[in-house]
C-alpha cells in the first residue's frame, strides 16, 4: 500500500524526482542543480532581488498558463517565494544576503527567463525545469517552507 506522498510522488513528472544536472558552458560540461544553485547564489544581492521582485506580474503571468498548471507545486512554490522576498524588501534587508534569501531569488529569477534548460515555449514539459529549481530551493532550506 502507498502512502499519499508517495502517491503524489508519482503524478510528478521524473525531474522533480532527479537530481538533474544543467548543461553549463560547453555541452560537454554539466553540473548537478545544487551546484547551479549555490553558483547563481554567489551573484545574488539585495539589489537584484528587488529588481527580481519588480517582474511579481510576470511571474504570476507564467504561473496563470495552464502549462503551469501542470506541475502541482510550482505555483505554492513561487508565491511562498514571491512573499518572502517582498516581506525581505519591507525589512529592507541588505548585503551580504542570508543564503537562503539569495537562494529564493535564485528560483525566481529562474522562473523570469524564457528560454533555459527546457525552453519554457515547448508544450507540456517548458517549465519542468523551473518546477525542479522552486522545489530544490524549498528543500534545501527549511527557513523557506510553511
Amino acid at each position: 500500500m502507498t502512502t499519499p506522498t508517495e502517491r503524489k510522488m508519482e503524478h510528478r513528472p521524473l525531474i522533480h524526482r532527479t537530481n538533474v544536472v544543467r548543461v553549463h558552458g560547453s555541452p560537454g560540461e554539466a553540473i548537478s542543480l545544487d551546484e547551479f544553485i549555490e553558483t547563481e547564489r554567489a551573484g545574488m544581492t539585495a539589489g537584484r532581488l528587488r529588481e527580481i521582485s519588480g517582474f511579481s506580474a510576470r511571474i504570476f503571468g507564467k504561473l496563470a498558463t495552464e502549462q503551469a498548471r501542470q506541475h502541482h507545486d510550482l505555483h505554492e512554490g513561487a508565491e511562498r517565494l514571491m512573499r518572502l522576498v517582498a516581506s525581505a524588501q519591507e525589512a529592507q534587508i541588505a548585503d551580504p544576503l542570508p543564503a537562503h534569501l539569495a537562494e529564493a531569488g535564485v528560483a525566481l529569477a529562474y522562473l523570469l527567463k524564457g528560454v533555459d534548460l527546457i525552453p519554457d515555449s515547448i508544450p507540456e514539459i517548458g517549465l519542468t525545469d523551473d518546477a525542479r529549481i522552486v522545489a530544490r530551493v524549498l528543500d534545501r532550506n527549511p527557513e523557506l517552507r510553511p
